[in-house]
């Protein structure tokens, strides 16, 4: 409202800059596309938006190590009535009616993992899924995690609920398929890198990161595993 970025990267990116003397973020908005080329050529120091880690980017940007982690989640009835951990949770139960949005990874994943065609219903509009949950329509909603989040905030009733605990697809290797979000830092100044990083471990071990992401809806299932490194996710 008062031209400032707000939201938990921001917050996040302000408690690790404080404490190494830096109190004054400028934040022009800009469009997705031209972030990692900009900084890429020196035209802003870092990328505040949460950034996928993949090693095509890594090839032109440097990353911190990763903040959150991002993956699939399922909407439910509350008390989760069919008990639906999983896809193959799903797959396993013929009655089970999955929605989600066309286009969209989450019908390619529900497909590899044994859904019937039939059983997944598709709706252009993510409220229109939801909408579809709560009048008995389908069993389950599944979307990116983030829009979980997003819509249960919104649609703020006592009868749904996010599964949770919930098995991510894996991925090629057989581990969790998540994907990781860290800040894009400049390629040629590994002191700030270093420093940032110390920082943000810091402010995890803490319990402070938590807090942040907490006050704006995530939960613990979000932080990304401290094990996991920058380095790790750029050369799989």
């Amino acid at each position: 409202p008062d031209g400032k970025a707000t939201g938990a990267n921001v917050e996040i990116l302000r408690a690790i800059l404080e404490p190494l003397g830096i109190k004054q973020i400028e934040t022009p908005i800009t469009d997705f596309g031209s972030l990692v080329p900009g900084l890429a050529a020196g035209r802003f120091d870092l990328i505040g938006a949460g950034l996928f880690i993949n090693p095509n980017r890594c090839k032109v940007i440097a990353f911190s190590n990763p903040v959150t982690r991002s993956g699939g989640a399922f909407i439910v009835k509350t008390g989760n009535p069919l008990n639906l951990h999983s896809l193959k949770d799903v797959a396993s139960n013929a009655k089970v009616r999955l929605a989600t949005q066309p286009g969209s990874n989450q019908v390619q994943e529900a497909k590899d993992s044994g859904i019937a065609n039939g059983n997944v219903v598709l709706f252009d509009k993510d409220t229109e899924a939801l909408a579809a949950l709560q009048a008995g329509r389908v069993d389950v909603v599944y979307f990116p995690d983030a829009e979980v989040i997003s819509l249960i905030k919104k649609a703020n009733s006592p009868d749904i609920e996010r599964a949770l605990p919930f098995e991510q697809i894996p991925d090629a290797s057989g581990k969790p398929g998540w994907n990781y979000h860290a800040y894009g830092l400049p390629k040629n100044d590994p002191a700030f890198e270093q420093a940032f990083n110390e920082q943000l471990a810091k402010l995890r071990a803490s319990g402070e990161l938590l807090k942040i992401l907490q006050k704006y809806g995530y939960t613990e299932n979000e932080l990304a595993d401290p094990a996991i490194t920058a380095a790790q996710r750029c050369n799989p």
